[in-house]
């Protein structure tokens, strides 16, 4: 290998070129360890510089871009995004919570308002006298109590 020959990895995702060492895209958060490095003497595109104001993993002091999601080098996720209200998914609701509440009193609609789904907590309310609430929020509540984790549950149920 010549001097001007670089290892690196292509992200399958975004086709960001990051060095050989990172483990996450820093522009899509993509793994990268499924993928091979390339070797290749020149770039057929400009490679993209670092950020301006690069800041500094809380996990492995490596620098990474400030928008990114996690550090490319170790996966810790990004504190700064955190501390900024920037977070993506800022408040992760209880699954357990809202399926206790769909079971109890789901036909009121009561856990669609705990989810965020105003709409649907009213359209509850105004039918519940019909009975055909209770019987769907019968099947919400175990729908919810059985989701893998609270995360999932949010992404999926909530907003």
């Amino acid at each position: 290998m010549t001097n001007n020959m670089t290892s690196t990895i292509i992200c399958p995702n975004c086709a960001w070129e990051n060095p050989h060492s990172y483990k996450f895209c820093p522009h899509c958060n993509c793994r990268l360890a499924d993928t091979k490095p390339s070797v290749r003497s020149e770039p057929p595109y400009p490679v993209r510089q670092p950020p301006v104001e690069p800041i500094f993993c809380s996990s492995c002091s490596n620098t990474f871009a400030k928008d990114a999601l996690a550090c490319p080098n170790c996966g810790a996720p990004n504190r700064t995004l955190q501390h900024n209200n920037l977070n993506l998914n800022p408040e992760i609701k209880s699954r357990v919570a809202a399926g206790v509440l769909a079971l109890v009193i789901g036909g009121l609609g009561v856990h669609k308002f705990y989810c965020g789904r105003v709409g649907l907590g009213i359209l509850y309310l105004v039918f519940f006298w019909t009975f055909i609430p209770s019987i769907i929020a019968f099947i919400e509540g175990i729908i919810y109590l059985t989701c893998p984790s609270d995360e999932h549950f949010t992404k999926k149920y909530c907003n």
